[in-house]
């Protein structure tokens, strides 16, 4: 069940201090030649290695540190390129802004006609990795669409006919989420260990420069772009074995736009490689995901986890690393010229349960006290979101979404199932609204101990369930929730009065973002793991994993207003499905001798009767009263699937006496409780 629980909002009495003296420093990063770099990961949803445990030194708590110096002068600061401007009605930047706010208002979808939309095309995805093909968000500009996928290769894409302009082939691994950003005619990203740029015309390398310092560390975001910088982080982890070994550190780094040469860079670890007293064993920090910047120029990043992540048998309770841990699990301001800290506050000292806080910081301005205020909002796998104030970050407000068990206080010897766990709480970016906060969020347990587990033993991805929680900015109240049957890693993004979010079963969602009301979905070919972009009449929805397909299609999948399927063979996506006799009436051929009322929600079916005196026929009039699309199967026949509020009839003849199981076959419904048997005498 899910537990949103909504905490008192609290003004901060932390006393401000001066920062800890990590300054910017030039790193050590030579112009090469590219190499390079797959899915949400555990310690990012990324699949790990043994982990850490806990033991919360008394006395620390969430720490925030302030200066009261910092700015960049008159110069203007906090600006975007100029072509995110030009093409604002599309989808310029990962985010969409600076601000990460993931919304349009320049779109022709909205809660009316979401509906109307149909597949135009699909571009297919050449190869896989260990967790799919894809696991970002497409840029969209000047009728091109930009995207790298988890094997570092970068598209170019016709929005108007999903044909290739040109693509660049790196063929390096990446766990993800990756991506490419678009800025001064340039277009960026990275491989596993080299940011680059290229020529957006054609695919041509224009510079590349090496960032990672060992075979430990990696690069697997998107960059972001402002004031003619670059921004990149390092995480303590490469390849799929090499995440959070001792000696790897995160490390943000903005390099010149025309050039790749270093401007400044910061390390996410406060102690650099001494690795807070053990570096052999200890790793920790780096960015997911572009941070935002605003209009006084400073860099809001959000840092992940400290390692080894629970524990280990020689050092249970992360005994390896005692202390905070610094800056793991922290929102940061940084100035964006400088590269100098402003403030910090860290919303997990001493991470034991591998709780990133690392979902990408929104900017916005809301009232506090009656006084219009620039906030950050931002939140982690720990299953919160948390609200603080941009000049000082001073906490406002703090919300618990999704499920929580055993996620504080010292882990037991024996081990417990944690939620929310490593691939739990909020894995992907939320979106801004009219000052509503969109929050999505994952339910899947871990079952760890003090010293640790082994998380490449596997993850069983059915056992998750998911939703998608709406939030007044300014105070933190849950305005409207909906649950999902399955796990949540497709962000939120909003179009109008329209918010999107997808399940890893490969279900697409569209909600009406003042009521919650389900008015769109549509069954995408694969898993989703990766976010969606809006242009103008356009949804583009990444379906790149397994899920839960047996024959799943790694595809972009371009849903149009004024879209036809680029094939003929293309099978339907819209959200009424032919039942199992061929025909697409919802009426049966024959009235029946009995009928039986059905109800359906999540995750329930609800029958007048469940047995039948005597071999016959029987009408099933079933009723979606739930919040997501619904269907009901039982005896090889299927009504259509129903969105909420609708209803079908369903004539099933029963030849003998029996039992007869029902389900719902939305992929993860029967899994959840949608499930029974019927009795024939």
């Amino acid at each position: 069940m899910s537990d949103v629980r909504e905490e008192s909002a609290t003004r901060s009495g932390n006393p401000p201090h001066a920062p800890d003296g990590n300054g910017a420093s030039e790193p050590h990063a030579p112009v090469t030649t590219p190499p390079t770099r797959s899915f949400f990961r555990t310690s990012r949803g990324r699949v790990v290695l043994a982990v850490v445990g806990l033991a919360v030194v008394a006395g620390i708590v969430a720490g925030i540190v302030v200066s009261t110096t910092g700015g960049s002068g008159t110069e203007s600061v906090g600006a975007a390129p100029p072509e995110w401007a030009a093409n604002a009605n599309a989808w310029p930047a990962s985010n969409h802004d600076l601000a990460n706010t993931r919304a349009t208002t320049q779109s022709a979808i909205n809660a009316e006609d979401v509906s109307k939309l149909q597949v135009k095309w699909r571009f297919a995805f050449k190869g896989a990795s260990a967790f799919g093909d894809y696991s970002s968000t497409p840029i969209v500009l000047g009728g091109t669409v930009y995207l790298q996928d988890l094997s570092s290769n970068v598209y170019a894409i016709s929005r108007s006919t999903g044909l290739v302009e040109w693509e660049r082939a790196f063929n390096r691994p990446s766990n993800g989420p990756n991506g490419v950003a678009y800025g001064w005619g340039r277009l960026y990203g990275a491989t596993e260990t080299n940011a680059f740029a290229l020529d957006p015309s054609n695919g041509k390398l224009l510079w590349s420069r090496k960032l990672t310092g060992n075979d430990r560390e990696g690069i697997d975001m998107t960059p972001q772009l402002y004031d003619n910088t670059v921004l990149f982080s390092t995480v303590p982890g490469a390849g799929i074995t090499n995440f959070y070994k001792g000696g790897a550190i995160g490390i943000v780094y903005a390099l010149d736009a025309a050039t790749g040469k270093p401007k400044w860079s910061f390390n996410t670890v406060s102690d650099g490689y001494k690795l807070w007293g053990n570096p052999k064993v200890n790793s920790g920090g780096g960015l997911w995901y572009p941070p935002s910047v605003d209009s006084h120029g400073r860099v809001f990043i959000s840092v992940a986890n400290p390692g080894p992540l629970y524990g280990t048998p020689q050092y249970p309770d992360g005994s390896s690393r005692p202390g905070p841990n610094l800056y793991t699990d922290s929102l940061l301001a940084l100035d964006g010229k400088t590269g100098k800290l402003l403030w910090y506050h860290q919303a997990i000292p001493h991470d034991t349960r591998d709780y990133d806080l690392m979902i990408p910081a929104i900017t916005t301005t809301v009232s506090v006290d009656g006084v219009k205020t620039e906030v950050v909002l931002v939140a982690g796998k720990m299953g919160k979101v948390y609200a603080y104030r941009a000049s000082d970050g001073n906490s406002l407000w703090t919300l618990s979404v999704g499920k929580h068990q055993n996620d504080t206080g010292a882990l037991p010897k024996k081990p417990v199932d944690i939620y929310p766990g490593d691939l739990g709480g909020v894995e992907t970016p939320m979106a801004l609204a009219d000052g509503r906060l969109f929050v999505p969020w994952v339910n899947l347990a871990t079952r760890t101990s003090s010293t640790g587990i082994s998380l490449t033993a596997g993850i069983d991805f059915t056992k998750g369930t998911g939703g998608l929680t709406a939030v007044d900015a300014a105070t933190g109240k849950v305005l409207w929730q909906r649950s999902l049957p399955t796990t949540n890693f497709g962000a939120a993004t909003v179009a109008n009065d329209v918010v999107f979010t997808s399940d890893y079963a490969g279900t697409v969602y569209a909600f009406d973002t003042k009521t919650g009301n389900t008015v769109w979905t549509a069954k995408a070919p694969a898993g989703i793991n990766s976010f969606p972009a809006i242009d103008g009449g356009t949804l583009l929805v990444g379906a790149a994993t397994s899920g839960f397909s047996k024959s799943p299609k790694f595809q972009l999948v371009a849903y149009s207003l004024s879209g036809t399927a680029a094939t003929a063979k293309a099978p339907p996506t819209n959200t009424t499905a032919q039942p199992a006799n061929g025909t697409t009436s919802t009426q049966p051929a024959a009235p029946a001798a009995n009928a039986i009322g059905v109800k359906g929600g999540e995750f329930y079916f609800k029958l007048t009767t469940k047995t039948l005196a005597k071999p016959g026929a029987v009408t099933f009039d079933f009723t979606n009263v739930g919040h997501v699309v619904h269907d009901f199967k039982i005896n090889g026949k299927v009504t259509p699937l129903l969105q909420p509020g609708k209803s079908a009839k369903l004539t099933v003849k029963f030849a003998k006496a029996g039992t007869y199981p029902y389900l719902c076959t939305v992929p993860g419904h029967a899994a959840a409780g949608m499930k029974g048997v019927f009795t024939v005498r």
